[in-house]
C-alpha cells in the first residue's frame, strides 16, 4: 500500500522559513513509524506547502504516484486554504495528524484545516498525540489499510461467471451499484466456458499437479464412483480453465455459478475455489485470488475487502449450526475455504498434511471432490456485505478459531472443510443481523478496519 504525506506551513516566507524544521521532522517520523510496519510504502511530498502554487504542484505529484490515501501533515498553524486548495487535486481519503506540542499551534491548525475540507464534502480524520505512541501508529495503520482496500477496489473487474445459482437471490449481481459505490466492473462469462477450455489443458501440466496433490494432502479417497482419477484430473483442467478465462479477460477476483449445470452434470469447483483462494497451488506460491462459490457477487466483494485489508487468504462459509452443548458456531461449505486456514503455516506441505480430498457428496450428480479440514486455531475476523431495502450494510463480527475432531463432522457434513468458532454474542442476538447464509472470514483482527471501510463507504455496519 502506498500512503503520501502532505507538510504544511505559513503562508508568510518568514514564519514559513522559521518552522521548516519542525515540520520537515514531523513528517520524516511518521514516515519512520509507518514503514516499520510490513507493506506500507510512504511517498512524501517534494517540498512544504506554502503556496498556492506549491499545493496545486504537489498534490498533483502525489496524485501521479498512485498513492491510496493521504496523511496531512499540520504539526505549526498552516493556512488551512492550503489543504482544500491541495485536495482538490487528490481523491483521498485524507487524515490530519498534528503531534502533541503546547508550544506550538498545531492542533488549532489541524481543527482547522480538517473542518475546512468538511465543510466541503471532503470528509478527513482528525489524528493528535505523540508518534511513540503504539495506539496512534495503529489508528494511522487502519487508515493506510483502508485507504489501500477503498482505492485498489475503483477499476477491478469482477468476473461473474454463470448467472445467480440455486434461486439464492441475496447472491445477485447489482453491476451498476457495485460501479457507483465500488468503482467495480462486473464481466458476465459463461460457465460453458470453463467446460470449453478444459480439454486445451497440455496433459503434462494436469499430471504433475495430480502427482503434487498426491504427495502433499493427507488422503485421496477414490471411491471408483464420484471420486476416480479421471475425474479429480478433470478438476484440475477446470482449474487451469478457469486461471485462463481470468488472465484472458484480466478479472481481478471472480464468483462461479458451479451449482447446479457444473455440479449436477460435470464436475464441482471445489479444488479450483480452495487453491485460488489460496497462496499458493502446485505450480508455487502465488497471491491469494479470491473465488466466491455460487455466483455470490455480494460474497465476492466482501471478500476482496477482506483480502485488500489484511493481504491474506478469505474464507467463504455457510453457517450452518450453533452447537449449544460446546458453545460453538459451526461454519462450512462444500467450496471456498483455502488450505492455509488447516494450518495457517507459510510451508504448504504443513496446511495440506491436515487436507482431505474425498468424494462429493451424493446430493451432487457430477463428481469430483471436495476440499476437507478443520480449520486451525487462531482469531478471525468475519463480515458480509448485504442488501437491506436497496441499502448496503455490513454484518462484522470477530471470534475464536478452536479446533475440534473429526468425529465432530459427522453433525453436519463429513465431507466438507469446517470453521469452529467460539463468539461473545449468543445466537439469538447474532441470527437477527445476519442477512445471508453466506459469511466470510479472514485471519486477524479486522473490525476497525471494515468499520471505518463503511465510514467512508457510506454503508451502515452491523457490528456484533
Amino acid at each position: 500500500m502506498k500512503i503520501g504525506i502532505l507538510s504544511f506551513s505559513d503562508s508568510r516566507r518568514r514564519v514559513h522559513e522559521s518552522l521548516t524544521p519542525v515540520i520537515e521532522e514531523t513528517a520524516d517520523l511518521i514516515r519512520q513509524k509507518l514503514e516499520q510496519a510490513a507493506g506500507v510504502k510512504v511517498v512524501p511530498a517534494n517540498k512544504i506547502i506554502w503556496r498556492p502554487e506549491d499545493a496545486r504542484k504537489e498534490a498533483r505529484y502525489l496524485a501521479s504516484e498512485d498513492i491510496d490515501g493521504v496523511i496531512l501533515n499540520i504539526p505549526v498553524f498552516a493556512f488551512p486554504n492550503l489543504v482544500r486548495i491541495a485536495c482538490q487535486f487528490l481523491r483521498g481519503p485524507f487524515l490530519a495528524f498534528t503531534p502533541c506540542c503546547g508550544k506550538l499551534p498545531g492542533l488549532g491548525g489541524m481543527l482547522a484545516a480538517s473542518s475546512g475540507l468538511e465543510q466541503v464534502g471532503i470528509p478527513c480524520e482528525k489524528v493528535y498525540g505523540s508518534l511513540d505512541n503504539k495506539g496512534l501508529i495503529d489508528k494511522m495503520l487502519i487508515f493506510c489499510r483502508t485507504a489501500h482496500a477503498v482505492n485498489r477496489l475503483r477499476g477491478q473487474v469482477l468476473g461473474l461467471i454463470g448467472g445467480r445459482s440455486i434461486g439464492m437471490v441475496t447472491g445477485d449481481s447489482a453491476p451498476d451499484v457495485y460501479y457507483s459505490l465500488f468503482g467495480i466492473d462486473v464481466e458476465h462469462i459463461d460457465q460453458l466456458e470453463i467446460v470449453r477450455r478444459s480439454p486445451e489443458i497440455p496433459h503434462k501440466l494436469v499430471d504433475e499437479a495430480y502427482n503434487w496433490l498426491e504427495s502433499h494432502v493427507k488422503a485421496i479417497e477414490f471411491d471408483a464412483k464420484k471420486l476416480t482419477q479421471p475425474n479429480l484430473k478433470m478438476q484440475i483442467r477446470q482449474y487451469y480453465a478457469t486461471k485462463s478465462i481470468i488472465e484472458d479477460r484480466q478479472l481481478d477476483f471472480t464468483a462461479v455459478k458451479c451449482h447446479y449445470e457444473l455440479s449436477e452434470y460435470y464436475y464441482t469447483q471445489c479444488l479450483c475455489a480452495a487453491f485460488m483462494n489460496d497462496p499458493y497451488d502446485w505450480d508455487g506460491r502465488k497471491e491469494p485470488f479470491v473465488f466466491s462459490c455460487e455466483a455470490d457477487t455480494d460474497a465476492a466483494v466482501t471478500m476482496q475487502i477482506l483480502k485488500l485489508l489484511s493481504g491474506k487468504p478469505v474464507l467463504f462459509a455457510d453457517l450452518r449450526h450453533y452447537d449449544s452443548a460446546n458453545d460453538v458456531y459451526v461454519l462450512c461449505n462444500c467450496g471456498a475455504m483455502a488450505t492455509w486456514y488447516a494450518r495457517q503455516a507459510d510451508d504448504p506441505s504443513e496446511n495440506l498434511k491436515a487436507v482431505s480430498l474425498v468424494p462429493v457428496i451424493e446430493k451432487y450428480n457430477g463428481g469430483g471432490c471436495h476440499v476437507r479440514y478443520i480449520a486451525g486455531q487462531s482469531k478471525a475476523t468475519f463480515a458480509r456485505l448485504f442488501r437491506k431495502s436497496g441499502h448496503y450494510h455490513m454484518t462484522i463480527f470477530s471470534g475464536e478459531v478452536v479446533e475440534f475432531p473429526v468425529k465432530s463432522l459427522d453433525e453436519t457434513c463429513p465431507s466438507w472443510p469446517h470453521l469452529f468458532v467460539k463468539l461473545a454474542v449468543p445466537p439469538d442476538e447474532l441470527i437477527p443481523k445476519l442477512n445471508s447464509n453466506h459469511i466470510h472470514g479472514v485471519a486477524g483482527d479486522y473490525v476497525a478496519e471494515l468499520n471505518k471501510f463503511c465510514q467512508l463507504k457510506k454503508i451502515q455496519p452491523e457490528i456484533c
